[in-house]
Order: structure tokens, then C-alpha cells, then sequence
């Protein structure tokens, strides 16, 4: 039995029905040939390709790689001359349509071979299946390196003679310096890195103590370390005291570095490479290993000069490979060629065979654990078997097991004591602690109920406790072959299915495997929340309808209520003062939260505050009892609305009751309650005007507050799913209308601007297409809700087209048809101001406001929120008691409010301009129709009325998409 592995960067297509065909004729041509093993295709235009390891028989074998480098297959067998023939012409016809050269390897020594030295007979097993996948990477990075393209990989090339001489005086020079008592690497300018996971440079390496180890789990955790080293000057060792003795102290700094890599088979080092050839510009040269340890030991594993040292971890059953395993003819002595370098986790005694069982039972990484140990550990663990940890989580060796079956009341006190002084440190590390914090929350919270049952209950308890089962595939008896590199589902059914434990419910097993999450909008946590806002909506009358508190002005602003607002400690907030986080995150002066903490107006965990120093930690839950006064919207006494029934738009099947709301939303009005807002929401509105029940419409896509036009909502959780993957349908068309400053281009002639930065433009006849990538930061770093959007280089591809329909001498402003054919957060008003053509009234974006109206505006503003504040106190409708505000509470709420008591001075300090009407909070651009993808032959459009500065441009609404 045999085992090849190779991959190529390759242009393919970035649709998955398409690449399906190119899938299934590889699933059917490895069906053919008797190969099991794992293939994965990328779903990419220019940046992926493919990535494949197959088994079996040499024959076989060598009939697909004969396949894959274009040549006419020599089996003996007609079938298998078939199935290759079938391939041949179904992958030229494929990428015949895609305008590509066909995906071919260019040389026999792009497949990588090895064999197996050991004489156990279970060959057959190094893959339990077959598994070819369509994937957005064919090495994962989570979508770091995807905007790597093929043509920035098979770059930096060393064969494998070339690598064994740069290894060889590489240590060659080391040595010499070490010989000579000289410490100082400095002027050795070259690095030699291990691109693999940690697991993987445990048990073998080029040069130990030279080479370079990231420490990383995962292939997406390798460009932070890269991006970590790349500037700084310094150098220093790693203060890991669990990091493996094996791995070198790696250097802060790769700049001005002759930098060498690599990897098992070469095809993470082509992205790697790459992308610290970005990050240091500044370099003496990169380069990496080509096709990686594997074909350096074809060429170098019986040599004794070899520079390799230890086994060649590989991801399947074999685990590892020694040095004469590689090659197509191998030595199956089952001798190692090299010395163990790899380390029993507990004993430090050489060690360097990873085995199925002995996984971390918090992370499941593999663990490397010699027999003694093992059964040591069996010995003093009172588990039923032995459970390891691995070097991250090894400070949890003593308190974190997952079968706690054996353990007494006594030691599960203990256990508990040390995982809440784990977790203590934890709390302080806001976000990057999260992940951490849960799984020794959740534990804690394990111990604890069997705890509790144990106490009440006794001794007899444990004979109700259900036997411990395999976290991956859910069985009792799991010979913990069943996950990772060592398994895979298929063989493991078979084996429960026609073993001597075969029952009806093995099936169900594997069903149950993939874990299963609550819809988010039915988590406890979020249905307590629903309920408790509805329960406010209803006690404060916050549903109401565009005309209830509208002036003959136009503005509608509601009368104040007293709300309890209540928000959860975050992350960043752990450790620090509630009187920090009241200031830094909440706007408030020191003075004022004395004030309302001597009122009784600001709790902790529903517990009145006197100190302003207590320290908040995670979990607890900050609340302001607050005097509510919303802004003024400008809202018509009627919100326009139009109704359909989702099924007869898409023709798929949808419940009855399930309709899509096509709003023309007025500009000022925010869609979501939020910040100041609640029943001055869009939705809140609509909500009463139709008569449907509060926070019932579901919104399908975004619009800006200062935006105008159609905005799609539906009333059901399915329906809106289903309407928004039609809105990303290729057929999805998108028209806006935009009034802006100055003279619209109507051709290429006329367009003066030359300079547009990183941004790219095109004509179509009177057609502008602008290609500008989009970035979004804090732009102050205190205000975490100030984001800024800018174009960048290094920002999201986003693409807009724009036509002038016509343009008034007088006021300077043009009328512009636009489309965005992507997605981006404020694209048409960015994109128009780098053109040099900012959209009127869009102060954020260059535009300009009258100084006269703003000032008038932010009067009437102001005016609308004291009027209806001293109406509502003639009323005496400000006043609340109930079980959540009390009637001190909210009187003194009114006492504090700086609205009340402070009058024009008291509203502008409260909110901030953009809050208020006046800031640009109703820019000159309406979303004019809606064009959405489906099923039926004449697809659905949704148009809404223009406003008046758009009423002429009506015969310019043609598509630009």
C-alpha cells in the first residue's frame, strides 16, 4: 500500500454549482481506481487550486498521476482505462469553459510518495474513506491569505539538494560560532522557519535548536506570528516554561533576514512565503523547501548526511512517517534512520509516537505520552481511564477532567477551588479570554451539579450517571479512532453497525455529531430579553404610529418616559471602576455620577451603588434609571407600505402568513430602536401603523438613517432568510438616486479628476464604474461608536457605477443615477466624494449645509424635545411604579434630568449634533427600486414614490446593472 500527496495552485471558478462538475468526475475517477484519502478543490478565481493526499495501490496510483500529468493511462483494466478517459474529457470540456488552461501537474515529482514501515497489516485503514470537498481554501488560513493570487506563489523555489546544502552550512556556521564560546547570532543573518503546527514540529525537524517554531495549532495562526516578528529590532527567547525544549528561541525581528521555510509537502510554505515576503519588504532573500519534508526524504532519508532529525508527522493513520518511508520504494525495515527528538509530555523522556487515545481532554490536540506514563496516570487518575493534557492546557492537569465519575465530594471541592483560581486571571483579559473563561465556566459548572447530586443524594447517585461517550462520534465503546487525522465517520459505522455492539441507535450517533446550535433568536437569553422589552413597550406606550405626537410641522417627538437601561459588563470592562466605565463608555462626568449614585439611579446586579470604586467583573450587569426624551424625526402622518405574499413572489414554498413589507423609508428616521431612539424607529412605527405586533418585522437588508427609498422587511424568521439569499442572486439590481456637488461627467471627456489614489476607473459609455477598496476604523479611540470609513488599499473590494441624468447651473448640483454593485457601509457617498462630487447635505462626506438651516433645524430640535417634556409634565404622565422603577426612583430621575432642569443648555449637552436634526441627518440620496432574483419569469420589483429633488429624473431610471 501507497500513499501520494500533491497540490497545485490553479485558476478555477468562484461558483460552487460549477466547480460541482469538476468535483464529482475526481470523486468518480478515485472511485474507480480503488483510492481513498482526501482532496480539496478551492472555490476561487485566482487564489486556490488544488490539494489532495489518496491511498492504495501503487497501480492505482500511478494510473492517476499518469491522469493528472495529461498522459494516456497503462492499467490493464478497461474500467479503469474508462473512468480515466471519462475524466480526461470532462476536465478539458470544464475548463474549456472557463477559459483557463486545464488543471495538470507539470512533472512527476510534483506527487510526493511514501509507504509504511510497519507490518501490522492495517494499510488499508490509513483513510477510512473517501472525501472530496469544494473549499474556499485548500490550506485554511479562516480567509487571512486568500487574497494571496497563484501568481504570487511558486515564488523562491529550493530543490531539495539546494536545501540540504543551505541546512548544512547553516549549521555548519552555527556551530563554529558555538565552538568559538560566541553567543552573538547577529551576523548568522539567516532564519530557518517551520511553517507546521507545533504538534508536527514536536517529533521532527531540520536542524533542532535552530529552526525556528511558531508554536502555532493551526495554519491561521501562523500570519499573526509573522505580522508579531516582522518589525521589531530586539531579540529575545520565548518565556514559555512549557514550550518544547526542541523549539528554538525565535527572534523578534525577520527584517533584513535571509529567511528559509518549510513545510510537510510544500503547499503551505507557497502562501506563507508569499505573505512574509509582504509583511518584510525589507529581506535578504525567501525562500522555501520545494514539495517540502517529503521530498527531501525521497532524495536524502537513508543518507546519513540527512539534516533532518526525528519522524515526519503525517495526517493520517500512520501519524508519522520515519526517514525510509518516503519515496516510491521504500525501506520497510521498520527501523527508525533518525534519533527521537520528540518528548514524553510527563516524564521528558524521549518519546515521539503520537497514539489515538491520547488526546487533551479539554482541546483534543494530540499528546505525546510514553506507556509508563500513560499507566501511571491510569493509576492516580480515579477516572475510568487515563485523561492527558496537553502543554497549553497542562496547568489543568489537576482540576479538569471530562469523566468525573470516580471522584469523591472532597475531590471535587478541590477541583473546583483550582478552576476558580484559573479563572480569576482570565476575567481581566476581556475578549481574548472569552473562549478560555467558557470552557472553565462550563466545567465548573459540571463539577458543581454533580456536586450537588452527590450531597443530596449520596454514594447511590453515581449508579444514575450515564456512561461517558466519545465527544466525537457518541459512543460508549469508541476505540478513539473516530476523529482527526486518525478516523473519519464511514469506518466507524461500519465498525458499530456490524461489531458485536451494533445496535438501532448507532445511526443516530453520527447524526447527532454535528452539534446542533439554538437559533440565536431562541436562546434563553435573547427570549428573556424580547419578553422584558415587549413588557416595556407595553407599560410605556412606546408603540406608536407615524401621526401620534407629530407637529403640523412634521416632526414627531414623543413625550419622556423613565426607562431602566441595562447593559452587560463587557470584556474590556473587567477589572475596572464603575465610575471608569460610567466615563469613558457612557459620556458622564464625574460630578453627575456622584449625583446619581447618591439618587439611587445607577445599580449593580439590580443593587443600589454608593461607591463609584467598585470593581465590575464579568457578569455583572450595569443599569441607569434615566429621565427617556427622544430626538425628533421628520415622518409624514403615513409611512407608505405595500404588502406581498412571499410565496407568490419566489414561487418556493413559504408559509402563507409569511409577507414581504416594502417601506419607503423617510430620511432622518434610524430603522432599529437605538441610542436615543425607540418609538421613533422605523420599525416601531410601521409596526403600529399595520397594526402588527411590536418588534415582529424582520429588515432584509441596511439603509442609512440620513437615506431615503425602499427598504424590504419581512414578518417571519424564514421568509427573511429566504429573501435574503435572493438578494444575493446575480440578478439582484439595485438603483439609487443621488443630487450632488457640481457638474456630473456624462463621458470619459468631460471627467477632469486624475487622481483617485488607490482606486480604479472605467467608462461605459456614459457609464462611470469606480473600483475602490473600502476600510473601516475607530476614528477616535475613545469613542468606540466613532467608526470611520476610507478607502484603502488594504480595505474590502468594492465596486459602484454612476450615470448623470442632469444638472441645474444655478444651485451647482447634478442629479446622478447609481448602483453598488457590492455591499459596503456608506459606498455611494464615499465613492462620490473621492470622485469629487460629495452628495448634498452628506456633511460626513464633504458635502455642505446650509449654515441658516442647520442653525434652524437644531432650534426646532430642541424646541420639540422641551415642548413635549413640559407637555408631558402638565399631564403628569412622567411618572412611573411598577416592580421595575419605583415612584422615588423616578422621581428623582426627573429631578436629575439635564433636559428638565436645564432647559436648551441641559438638551445640547444630552445628545450629540448627529443625534439631532441639523447634522446631516437627511442627505440627498433615495434608494429608487429594487430588483430581486427569482424563480419566476417576470421578477419582482419594488419601487416607492421620488422625492421632490428626484421627481424629474423619473424617464432616467434605467438599470446600470
Amino acid at each position: 500500500m501507497h500513499c501520494i500527496l500533491f497540490y497545485k495552485y490553479h485558476p478555477l471558478t468562484d461558483d460552487k454549482n460549477l466547480l460541482e462538475t469538476y468535483r464529482k468526475a475526481t470523486e468518480d475517477l478515485c472511485i474507480a481506481l480503488n483510492l481513498n484519502g482526501r482532496i480539496l478543490i478551492g472555490l476561487s478565481k485566482n487564489g486556490e487550486g488544488i490539494n489532495g493526499t489518496l491511498a492504495g495501490s501503487k497501480n492505482d496510483l500511478d494510473a492517476y498521476v499518469d491522469c493528472m500529468l495529461g498522459k494516456d493511462c497503462c492499467s490493464d483494466i478497461a474500467q479503469k482505462r474508462d473512468a480515466v478517459n471519462t475524466f480526461r474529457q470532462t476536465s478539458k470540456l470544464f475548463f474549456d469553459g472557463l477559459n483557463v488552461p486545464e488543471l495538470l501537474l507539470d512533472s512527476p515529482n510534483d506527487f510526493k510518495w511514501s509507504s509504511y514501515s510497519n507490518n501490522d497489516n492495517d494499510d488499508d485503514q490509513w483513510f477510512p474513506d473517501l472525501n472530496i470537498k469544494i473549499v474556499k481554501e485548500i490550506i485554511s488560513t479562516g480567509g487571512v491569505l486568500s487574497n494571496i493570487s497563484t501568481s504570487e506563489t511558486s515564488v523562491g523555489y529550493l530543490t531539495p539538494r539546494e536545501w540540504h546544502e543551505e541546512i548544512k552550512s547553516l549549521v555548519e556556521k552555527k556551530q563554529s560560532k558555538r565552538n568559538a564560546s560566541d553567543d552573538d547570532d547577529d551576523d548568522v543573518d539567516t532564519v530557518l522557519i517551520d511553517v507546521r503546527n507545533h504538534k508536527e514540529c514536536q517529533i521532527g525537524s531540520f536542524a533542532p535548536g535552530i529552526s525556528l517554531d511558531p508554536n502555532t495549532k493551526t495554519f491561521a495562526q501562523f500570519p499573526k506570528w509573522v505580522k508579531d516578528h516582522a518589525g521589531t529590532d530586539e531579540a529575545s527567547p520565548s518565556n514559555d516554561s512549557t514550550a518544547n525544549p526542541n523549539t528554538a528561541a525565535a527572534p523578534l525581528s525577520l527584517n533584513n533576514k535571509r529567511i528559509l521555510m518549510y513545510c510537510t509537502g510544500g503547499v503551505r510554505c507557497e502562501k506563507a512565503s508569499a505573505f512574509v515576503r509582504q509583511m518584510v519588504p525589507q529581506n535578504k532573500g525567501i525562500y522555501h523547501l520545494k514539495g517540502g519534508i517529503h521530498k527531501y526524504l525521497e532524495e536524502f532519508g537513508s543518507n546519513n548526511e540527512s539534516q533532518f532529525v526525528g519522524k515526519n508527522f503525517v495526517f493520517d493513520r500512520r501519524g508519522a512517517l520515519n526517514a525510509n518511508d518516503c519515496g516510491k520504494e521504500c525501506d520497510n525495515s521498520g527501523k527508525s534512520a533518525t534519533a527521537i527528538i520528540g518528548k514524553c509530555m510527563y516524564c521528558k523522556n524521549p518519546h515521539d509516537t503520537f497514539s489515538p487515545e491520547n488526546i487533551c481532554t479539554v482541546c483534543r490536540e494530540p499528546v505525546l505520552c510514553c506507556n509508563k506514563c500513560k499507566l501511571d496516570l491510569g493509576e492516580k487518575q480515579l477516572c475510568s481511564g487515563p485523561e492527558f493534557h496537553c502543554e497549553e492546557h497542562f496547568h489543568l492537569a489537576s482540576c479538569y477532567f471530562t469523566n468525573l465519575n470516580g471522584f469523591s465530594v472532597d475531590d471535587l471541592n478541590k477541583q473546583l477551588e483550582a478552576l476558580n483560581a484559573h479563572l480569576d486571571p482570565l476575567l481581566a483579559l476581556k475578549k481574548k479570554g472569552k473562549q478560555r473563561r467558557k470552557s472553565i465556566r462550563k466545567q465548573i459548572n459540571k463539577v458543581e451539579a454533580l456536586r450537588k447530586n452527590l450531597l443530596e443524594n449520596g454514594p447511590s447517585y453515581r449508579s444514575c450517571l450515564a456512561a461517558t461517550v466519545c465527544r466525537h462520534c457518541g459512543s460508549s465503546s469508541c476505540d478513539k479512532k473516530c476523529w482527526g487525522f486518525h478516523g473519519g465517520n464511514k469506518a466507524q459505522l461500519n465498525k458499530l453497525t456490524t461489531g458485536s455492539n451494533a445496535n438501532n441507535d448507532c445511526t443516530d450517533l453520527f447524526k447527532s455529531k454535528k452539534r446542533m446550535r439554538t437559533p440565536s433568536n431562541q436562546r434563553p437569553s435573547k427570549v428573556q430579553k424580547r419578553e422584558k422589552d415587549l413588557s416595556e413597550i407595553q407599560a410605556l406606550q412606546l408603540h406608536q404610529t407615524p401621526s401620534q405626537h407629530r407637529a403640523s410641522t412634521g416632526l414627531k417627538c414623543p413625550p419622556p418616559v423613565i426607562r431602566k437601561l441595562s447593559s452587560s459588563v463587557k470584556g474590556r470592562w473587567c477589572g475596572q471602576t464603575l465610575r471608569q466605565v460610567l466615563t469613558a463608555e457612557f459620556g458622564l462626568k464625574h460630578e453627575r455620577i456622584e449625583q446619581l449614585l447618591a439618587a439611587g439611579l445607577i445599580q449593580v446586579n439590580n443593587e443600589t451603588q454608593q461607591r463609584s470604586d467598585r470593581l465590575l467583573q464579568n457578569g455583572d450587569n450595569i443599569s441607569r434609571i434615566v429621565h427617556w426624551h427622544e430626538p425628533p424625526v421628520s415622518v409624514p402622518s403615513t409611512i407608505t407600505v405595500t404588502k406581498h405574499r412571499v410565496s407568490e413572489l419566489f414561487g418556493e414554498g413559504s408559509s402563507a402568513e409569511s409577507f414581504i413589507y416594502v417601506i419607503d423609508k423617510p430620511a432622518t428616521i434610524p430603522i432599529y430602536p437605538a441610542g436615543p431612539f425607540y418609538a421613533n424607529s422605523l420599525l416601531s412605527m410601521v409596526e403600529a401603523q399595520e397594526c402588527l405586533p411590536p418588534k415582529s418585522l424582520i429588515p432584509c437588508h441596511r439603509l442609512d438613517r440620513c437615506t431615503s427609498g425602499v427598504l424590504l422587511c419581512t414578518n417571519t424568521s424564514s421568509a427573511a432568510s429566504l429573501v435574503q439569499r435572493h438578494l444575493k442572486g446575480k440578478e439582484l439590481k439595485k438603483l439609487y438616486l443621488a443630487r450632488v456637488k457640481g457638474k456630473f461627467p456624462t463621458k470619459e471627456a468631460e471627467f477632469r479628476i486624475t487622481n483617485v489614489g488607490c482606486a480604479s476607473l472605467g467608462w461605459n459609455d456614459d457609464i462611470l464604474e469606480i473600483s475602490a477598496p473600502i476600510s473601516v476604523q475607530l476614528e477616535d479611540s475613545s469613542q468606540i461608536d466613532m467608526l470611520k470609513r476610507f478607502v484603502c488599499p488594504d480595505g474590502k473590494p468594492s465596486i459602484s457605477r454612476f450615470r448623470a441624468l442632469s444638472y441645474d447651473s444655478n444651485s451647482d448640483l447634478s442629479i446622478v443615477a447609481a448602483c453598488p454593485i457590492s455591499g459596503r457601509g456608506h459606498q455611494l457617498r464615499l465613492h462620490l466624494q473621492l470622485l469629487g462630487f460629495p452628495i448634498h447635505n452628506d456633511v460626513e462626506y464633504g458635502g455642505r449645509m446650509d449654515g441658516e438651516k442647520k442653525k434652524q433645524l437644531l432650534t426646532t430640535s430642541i424646541d420639540a424635545i422641551l415642548s413635549a417634556a413640559s407637555l408631558a409634565e402638565e399631564n403628569s404622565n412622567c411618572l412611573r411604579d411598577d416592580s421595575v422603577v419605583s415612584s422615588e426612583e423616578s422621581a428623582n430621575a426627573i429631578k436629575l434630568c439635564c433636559s428638565c432642569s436645564d432647559g436648551r443648555v441641559g438638551v445640547e449637552s444630552s445628545y450629540k449634533d448627529f443625534q439631532l436634526l441639523g447634522a446631516g441627518q437627511a442627505i440627498d440620496l433615495h434608494s429608487a427600486k429594487y430588483c430581486i432574483d427569482s424563480a419566476n419569469e417576470h421578477k419582482p420589483i419594488f419601487v416607492t414614490e421620488l422625492p421632490k429633488w428626484a421627481a424629474s429624473s423619473e424617464a432616467g431610471l434605467n438599470w446600470l446593472n
